[in-house]
């Protein structure tokens, strides 16, 4: 059990029984909570000692994981599975899908899809917190009901989380048809962002600023805006003739990459601000190919996304590569330079999360498309050039999503339904130190 090898193979199945619905942060020891101001206890790696204590309560392969690497430089070696568990026990009749992490991977949110009902679940992984949110038609003494039980077509998706994890935005119909932002708050009294009958979504938090870019159709087209939630200053970023779509913030929160184009081709965009004053947008990648969802690695410097694979149009499926592109100002990438800088071919396409990074800004987390074997997860060090194949023992694995403290999550087909699974892994930013980087990518050979 002490060796790497060996030690990537090892699962321990669980589930969970539905989180109780109490005010205690898990990094608290039964004191006030985040909920009424009091800030969340910094965490800090040692020998042996390698997750907070709610990580720990939640996986208990953690404390194995733990003797079998006593010290911070083997914890951090390599590309460890530590333990798979099932997030919600399997007594309900539905599908989960889309988790996203708060900014301190505390907590979590994911969506639940039930007789054509879409809303969102809020909880922390030991059941100190848990809430549904389900906006509520107009009318209502409140925006948003903590249980709702009446029979509304109520479509909530899309949750986005603050720099500061405390609050979060997403988009929802009302319940009336009406596609807006809306944003809540853990602790906090929620607000709407306006009701407007256009069609806005897609919001995604700044990583530094109060301030959201989101996707509207109240110009006509489908374009980017930011809006200051401080000041409710409202920027219009993108103008183009095509759809824009799929905004991601780099971290500094003065760059912005979209997709734009149309139903079968997309190509990607920047946009950028200087002096805080946005600068016209300018391409990223080459038009007459389609490139979607890009995300941002960590530390800025990379830019992953799904690229139509040329080469299998002959094909009635549609074949993606995953290509990782360094961002450099002003350079756009041309199809042939693309076709040079893929890390893996013929992955599962997720237009909810995109492609998935660790922490470090050094692994790109993917889906291989090869139904033989269920679909299997990948990790790939971009600067080694080597593969690790998680053993997940789940199948028609997608949405993978990698939290600050180094939890995968995922979704799988269990019998005829989705469910929400989350990995723990030695890939959190508390045991992978900042380190320079190798300049040179590690792409697959033509």
């Amino acid at each position: 059990m002490g060796s790497k090898t060996s030690w990537r193979r090892i699962l321990i199945p669980a589930t969970l029984a539905l989180l109780a619905n109490c005010r205690l942060s898990p990094w608290s020891k039964g004191v006030s909570s985040p909920e009424v101001g009091v800030p969340l206890a910094a965490f800090s790696a040692s020998n042996g000692r390698y997750f907070p204590r709610f990580i720990s309560q939640f996986f208990p392969g953690a404390r194995a994981f733990a003797k079998a690497y006593p010290t911070l430089e083997s914890a951090r070696s390599d590309v460890v599975l530590i333990e798979v568990r099932q997030l919600n026990a399997n007594d309900s009749r539905f599908n989960e899908a889309n988790l996203s992490w708060s900014a301190d991977g505390v907590y979590l949110g994911y969506e639940v899809l039930v007789d054509g009902f879409r809303k969102i679940m809020l909880k922390d992984l030991v059941g100190n917190y848990s809430r549904e949110l389900q906006v509520i038609p107009k009318g209502s003494s409140d925006f948003l009901d903590g249980m709702v039980t009446k029979s509304v077509q109520s479509y909530n998706a899309g949750l986005r989380w603050s720099h500061d994890s405390t609050r979060f935005a997403f988009m929802s119909n009302g319940g009336i048809g009406d596609y807006n932002i809306y944003v809540g708050a853990i602790g906090a009294k929620e607000e709407s962002l306006g009701n407007s009958h256009s069609k806005d979504g897609y919001a995604t938090w700044s990583p530094v600023n109060n301030e959201i870019a989101f996707v509207s159709a109240r110009s006509g087209n489908g374009d980017i805006y930011s809006l200051s939630l401080s000041d409710k200053k409202l920027v219009r970023l993108t103008s183009s003739d095509e759809v824009d779509i799929f905004p991601d913030w780099f971290p500094d929160g003065n760059g912005v990459v979209y997709a734009s184009g149309d139903a079968l081709h997309h190509n990607l965009n920047m946009v950028t601000r200087h002096n805080d004053v946005w600068r016209e947008p300018y391409p990223l990648t080459e038009a007459g190919a389609d490139h979607l969802r890009p995300t941002v690695s960590p530390d800025g410097k990379y830019v992953a996304f799904y690229a139509e694979d040329i080469a299998q149009s002959e094909s009635m499926l549609r074949r993606w590569n995953l290509v990782v592109v360094p961002v450099a100002s002003g350079k756009t990438y041309s199809l042939a330079e693309l076709r040079t800088m893929i890390v893996a071919r013929d992955v599962v396409i997720d237009l909810n999360t995109g492609p998935a990074w660790s922490p470090d800004s050094r692994k790109i987390f993917y889906v291989k498309h090869d139904v033989s074997v269920s679909n299997p997860i990948y990790a790939y060090d971009l600067f080694s050039g080597r593969s690790y194949l998680f053993s997940t023992n789940t199948r028609m694995n997608r949405d993978l999503l990698v939290s600050k403290l180094g939890i995968l999550s995922f979704r799988a087909q269990i019998g005829a339904w989705d469910r929400v699974f989350v990995a723990l892994t030695n890939q959190g930013v508390q045991i992978q130190t900042e380190s320079h980087l190798p300049s040179k990518i590690h792409y697959l050979s033509m």
